[in-house]
């Protein structure tokens, strides 16, 4: 009996140790491949961060793009226009002495942040209706000869001998105007009818009507105005 006891308490040994040594083993193989599924689920773990990210990066950089874009609008786009520093230069052009000068000044307030159009229509409307100072020199009209935002160059034509001045009629919509010499300068708007007058002075008028004195026209003003 004491023998078979023995035995029994050596198998029973034996096959703890077996048990404990395939626990073992398979604590081993299971930690083995944790350690070797790590970098894999890291590797996905990165893909999934990424591709969550790309509609927040994707948004970021048309953002980006955008203000880029805005930053490099070409200035040359932009209308160019006068400032305060803008060198204003006033010609004076005098159709009786054929005398020209030039006179550096102060650019008008109304003329400064100007475009070259809208300085345009203010110079046309000073021509309509200039100053008295300039009436007295004998002005006829202003032009717009140079624009930019560094030199604008204004032209003011006078007549100062008005007495030894010579004038054509024209006809335009039908009424009879006098212009100074240079056929562009216009003296007098008239009220008269190219269709009032007798046909042989029609004729002389639609063939630009030469009137030699400021006397000579008065005269034919006073025979034909209404």
């Amino acid at each position: 009996m004491k023998h078979l006891y023995r035995i029994s308490l050596f198998l029973n040994a034996g096959f703890l140790l077996f048990a404990v040594y395939n626990y073992g083993k398979s604590l081993f193989y299971h930690e083995s491949v944790k350690e070797e599924q790590a970098p894999i689920i890291q590797n996905i773990t990165m893909v999934e961060e990424a591709e969550t990210d790309l509609p927040q990066k994707a948004e970021a950089d048309v953002q980006t793009k955008k203000d880029i874009s805005k930053q490099e609008i070409p200035v040359s786009s932009q209308k160019a226009t006068t400032t305060a520093d803008t060198v204003y230069v006033v010609e004076s052009y005098d159709h009786g002495t054929d005398e020209v000068s030039e006179k550096e000044e102060t650019i008008p307030d109304q003329y400064i942040g100007k475009t070259r159009e809208e300085l345009e229509d203010i110079v046309a409307a000073y021509s309509d209706a200039p100053s008295l100072s300039d009436l007295e020199k004998g002005f006829a009209s202003m032009e717009l000869k140079s624009f930019s935002p560094n030199r604008l160059v204004v032209t003011k034509n006078y007549y100062t001998d008005l007495e030894n001045e010579n004038f054509y009629l024209l006809v335009e919509n039908e009424y009879i105007n006098v212009y100074y010499s240079d056929l562009k300068t216009v003296y007098l708007y008239t009220d008269i009818l190219l269709s009032d007058l007798p046909e042989d002075i029609q004729q002389d008028i639609l063939n630009k009507k030469y009137i030699e004195s400021e006397e000579e026209l008065y005269n034919f003003l006073e025979s034909y105005s209404s």
